[in-house]
């Protein structure tokens, strides 16, 4: 293994100081922040608490016939489910040292520049988190990166995925599994939609609409493809198939989430690489309620000097969390191979 380091100096990075000369390369990229645009997002900045509640409210669907001189009839409304967003706070440091600040080399002051730069850590943290709703939707909790269990149940206290969610003041059930979990196709695209006309329900079992209007994948090639050529194929003039209308293009939008087929640390997760969800999202109180709350914007800290040993330390901080109070408006298939 190469050297690592969490204290930049000489003793723990020489290559920086020592007399070769050599170039520096930064080998690693990381991930575009793409999830967040799945959820309502909430400026929680000025929340005077470290938690907020979230409740569905709901009434009856349809109007009733009034009888000559008969009162009215009243409409049920009441408070459906709800779910608590807990704020957790984030953060990354590194020293460095005065001798590493002022002798490594002048040609990799880029690369020092990176190597002292936290600025990436928050947003990669809070891709992560958002895309793990999805790759834990089966599950009522999991175990994070910090060996903290993390509720992974929406309020009707199930995973995300369930064939027998449960609604507030109805005894029927609705499921938002797409049968047979297939990999991504046209047929299975059409299961998905048939399931908006019929598990769409309020909490007093009546139907409701939802139309959905994202697709979401992990970066699996497969998957990725057959997504697009459904979206955008189209026919040349002279192909037999010429003239007829792709009645998927522009229906959809694909978003791809590349920490989707990861494990909760962020490894490759094979057994997920072609799950997809069909979702209705950036319609607020008409989509999946699936919140995501900033108490605390990214900061990068001033530098503080030990006055001791002359040492930098460099921080950043950020507080951000997840609260899925219904699944009603996103479904799933997750197919292990």
């Amino acid at each position: 293994m190469g050297n690592f380091a969490t204290y930049l100096a000489k003793a723990t990075m020489g290559e920086f100081s020592d007399l070769t000369k050599k170039q520096f390369t930064h080998l690693s990229e990381m991930i575009s922040p793409v999830a967040a645009q799945l959820f309502i997002q909430e400026d929680l900045t000025s929340y005077p608490n470290d938690r907020k509640r979230y409740d569905e409210v709901d009434t009856e669907t349809f109007a009733k016939l009034k009888r000559e001189s008969e009162n009215s009839p009243k409409a049920r409304g009441a408070i459906g489910y709800n779910k608590t967003m807990i704020a957790k706070r984030y953060a990354m440091e590194i020293n460095v040292s005065w001798e590493f600040r002022r002798y490594g080399e002048a040609y990799a002051s880029k690369v020092k520049a990176d190597l002292m730069s936290l600025s990436n850590f928050i947003p990669q943290r809070r891709e992560l988190d958002l895309s793990h709703v999805l790759t834990f939707a089966t599950a009522t909790s999991y175990t994070n990166m910090d060996g903290e269990t993390v509720d992974g149940s929406v309020g009707d206290e199930l995973a995300v995925l369930s064939a027998v969610h449960t609604l507030a003041h109805s005894t029927e059930t609705y499921t938002n599994i797409i049968s047979g979990n297939p990999a991504f196709s046209q047929g299975g695209l059409e299961v998905a939609r048939n399931l908006y006309n019929t598990n769409i329900l309020s909490n007093f079992g009546e139907r409701r609409v939802m139309v959905p209007n994202t697709i979401v994948t992990g970066d699996d090639e497969t998957t990725v493809n057959s997504v697009r050529q459904l979206l955008k194929s189209t026919a040349d003039l002279a192909a037999p198939n010429a003239g007829v209308t792709n009645e998927q293009k522009g229906r959809y939008k694909h978003v791809v989430l590349p920490y989707l087929a990861t494990t909760s640390t962020g490894a490759h997760d094979s057994t997920k690489k072609r799950w997809w969800f069909l979702a209705c999202t950036g319609k607020g109180q008409m989509g999946w309620q699936a919140y995501y709350g900033i108490f605390e914007n990214m900061n990068l800290k001033t530098p503080d000097q030990n006055a001791s040993n002359d040492d930098w330390t460099y921080g950043v901080r950020g507080s951000h969390s997840i609260a899925v109070v219904s699944p009603k408006g996103i479904v799933g298939s997750t197919p292990t191979s």
